[in-house]
């Protein structure tokens, strides 16, 4: 029977690579995001790749679309990895009109995370799977009006050391993984040389052998940087 992963944020960027690279290691892949035109492509070339899939639309911000999500993954026959993508990206100065923005953020990236990882541990252990969390530098610096995008990444970063921990005895491994500039269409390329970025296969690559490794080890942090600076 085939590993099977959920992929978070698979309509584009990195969960694209890596629903990808998974497929054509032979995973059966649920690729998840919020556009379904997008994640219809995504399944188009995870077929290309000669692998196979489904996908499911949810917001990441509403906690009921989080709980369905998890439940149409858990409805499979099993469940080996969750390759968590998806985020949302917030910037500015810190300032009470933005509490709007912020709440959502924590929902969307912090409040999703830690739901969705409770929903799925149980089948997680009993595969004695994987967790893999793409963070990044702001996990652990602070850039000036990005508070509290560093403030969400800082949490999440904790938050998958600490579950490493709780269940690592159970066969379970937890990967963060810190990219810098990633050839991404996200990704603001003014002023910078796309093809001096990390490459998407190159990400996914990296995700796909941590997840793949033999559990007597676990890659518990990936840090990434471009050979040779983007900057032009």
């Amino acid at each position: 029977m085939s590993k099977t992963a959920l992929v978070t944020g698979a309509s584009s960027g990195i969960g694209r690579g890596v629903a990808i690279n998974l497929a054509a290691q032979g995973w059966h892949v649920l690729a998840h995001g919020r556009r379904e035109n997008e994640l219809r492509e995504t399944l188009a070339q995870i077929r290309k790749a000669g692998g196979t899939g489904d996908f499911f639309t949810a917001e990441m911000g509403d906690m009921e679309a989080v709980a369905a999500l998890a439940d149409w993954a858990l409805s499979h026959d099993r469940l080996d990895a969750l390759v968590h993508c998806a985020a949302k990206f917030t910037y500015g100065e810190v300032s009470t009109e933005r509490f709007d923005d912020w709440d959502q953020s924590i929902d969307q990236v912090l409040r999703a995370t830690i739901r969705l990882t409770a929903h799925v541990l149980p089948a997680i252990r009993e595969s004695e799977g994987a967790f893999v969390y793409v963070c990044g530098p702001t996990s652990w610096l602070g850039w000036k009006n990005h508070a509290i995008h560093c403030a969400l990444r800082h949490a999440q970063a904790g938050f998958a050391k600490a579950l490493f921990e709780d269940a690592r005895e159970s066969g379970v491994r937890v990967t963060l993984v810190h990219p810098g500039f990633v050839n991404t269409p996200s990704v603001n390329d003014a002023g910078k040389d796309r093809s001096r970025m990390i490459q998407l296969t190159d990400i996914s690559k990296m995700i796909v052998t941590a997840i793949s490794l033999p559990n007597t080890t676990c890659v518990t942090e990936l840090t990434l940087r471009p050979q040779r600076s983007p900057y032009l």
